[in-house]
């Protein structure tokens, strides 16, 4: 269960600290937006899978969003600060025109794709696997106590109700 403040309401937020975070993100964009402008179109470009990903993904949590997001943003990364060390119109456009940078983008986005829907199945494949497993294990261990002390083991313990 998630931790909900005392009195079970929203904590209180500060107006201030919100209008001064926004307005330093802000800032920082509009610096970046105005020396690089094609870091953005790189980023914009770069995020789309994560963007198709907020329209597929039905789900109240958005995992497959916040794993295509996030692989997606950390293969731009290297490149990104590439560019932004050469701060220069002719780094954006090797960057725009690198195969191996979208290459790279779009295969931590497939790759993000691929873990979210195989890593649930794989995982529940193996959790089945194991119950399974185990409840061979018990049958067998009932029927070698049912083999040693008889039928009554298998009755119902008396303090517990239907078994």
């Amino acid at each position: 269960m998630a931790w909900k403040p005392k009195g079970g309401g929203n904590p209180k937020r500060n107006p201030v600290t919100a209008v001064t975070s926004a307005a330093g993100v802000l800032s920082v964009v509009a610096w970046l937006a105005w020396s690089v402008p094609w870091l953005w179109l790189f980023v914009a470009a770069g995020l789309m899978p994560a963007f198709a990903a907020y329209v597929a993904d039905t789900s109240r949590e958005k995992n497959d969003v916040v794993a295509v997001g996030t692989l997606s943003a950390s293969a731009m990364l290297p490149f990104l600060l590439d560019g932004l060390a050469q701060a220069g119109h002719s780094a954006g456009r090797d960057i725009l025109g690198s195969p191996f940078a979208w290459l790279s983008v779009y295969a931590a986005a497939a790759f993000a794709y691929a873990l979210s829907w195989v890593f649930p199945i794989s995982l529940n494949t193996i959790y089945e696997a194991r119950a399974s497993a185990r409840l061979r294990d018990l049958l067998r261990r009932q029927q070698t106590l049912v083999a040693e002390w008889g039928e009554k083991v298998r009755e119902e313990f008396p303090g517990r109700g239907g078994a």
